[in-house]
């Protein structure tokens, strides 16, 4: 089943009918006609932004025009996403890996998507290609977000500073779980009792921030600052694993424990 992201503009819920208008909004027109190629009868499972509605719509194509797709809604549909909020701070990697990063994390739940500048990043988002890169970057998560089925789709900041990210976390929150994984850290049984810490507690309001580390990891200075302040340091097992893999095990292990 095809799925797209609607403007709620577009819903007429007396009708229950969704327009897709080829010079309001192209891309889900060219998407659908062009792309997809749909016919009468399909059916697509449209989500509403902004993300205030807590269902999807299940429509069927009713009429195809050159200027414009009609849907009809059949029913309104669970949303698909965690039952906790997972913000990923992933420490800025190559191009292709961090690409591959956005993509895998969209699918497994997460919410946002924050570059992380750490001391021991080999890659770097240049200031003037920034702006180009991050909107790259969201159209991987929208993509991904497509194909997964998701509710909303996460949104890939600005980059910011392990400082910067250190000196935001407010300590006084008891909801919030800062979560950072590190290869040198003692065995997995701490990472086991957090989650199930996080997992016990009736709060709808839990927020995960996980803290992944570039190629090359982070410095000690790092974990020093990260051990000062609510921060948990937690092992994802013996083997050293790459950054593409440490961010996707840390997303599973978290949707595993505290997901759906």
């Amino acid at each position: 089943m095809h799925h797209i992201f609607v403007n709620e503009n577009a819903v007429n819920t007396v009708d229950r009918v969704i327009a897709i208008n080829g010079d309001e909004d192209f891309d889900n027109y060219n998407h659908l006609v062009k792309s997809l190629r749909i016919n009468v009868g399909e059916q697509v499972l449209c989500s509403v932004f902004p993300f205030e509605f807590s269902f999807d719509y299940l429509c069927e194509v009713k009429d195809i025009t050159d200027k414009e797709v009609k849907l009809y809604i059949l029913e309104e549909t669970k949303q698909r996403e965690l039952a906790v909020k997972v913000n990923l701070y992933q420490g800025i990697s190559k191009s292709d890996k961090f690409e591959f990063i956005i993509e895998k994390a969209v699918e497994l739940g997460v919410s946002s998507i924050i570059p992380l500048a750490t001391e021991y990043c080999v890659a770097k988002i240049d200031d003037k290609k920034s702006d180009k890169k991050i909107e790259r970057f969201n159209k991987i998560s929208k993509s991904a977000a497509e194909q997964s089925k998701r509710h909303i789709i996460p949104e890939v900041l600005a980059p910011i500073s392990f400082d910067e990210f250190i000196d935001s976390i407010n300590e006084n929150d008891e909801n919030t779980y800062n979560l950072l994984f590190y290869e040198n850290a003692n065995g997995i049984a701490e990472t086991k009792r957090v989650l199930t810490e996080i997992k016990n507690k009736d709060n709808k309001d839990v927020i995960i921030n996980l803290i992944i580390g570039p190629e090359g990891g982070f410095s000690n200075a790092e974990i020093e600052k990260a051990k000062n302040k609510k921060v948990s340091i937690l092992s994802l097992g013996e083997r050293i694993l790459r950054t593409e893999t440490a961010a996707v095990t840390a997303m599973s292990i978290v949707m595993y424990e505290v997901g759906e």
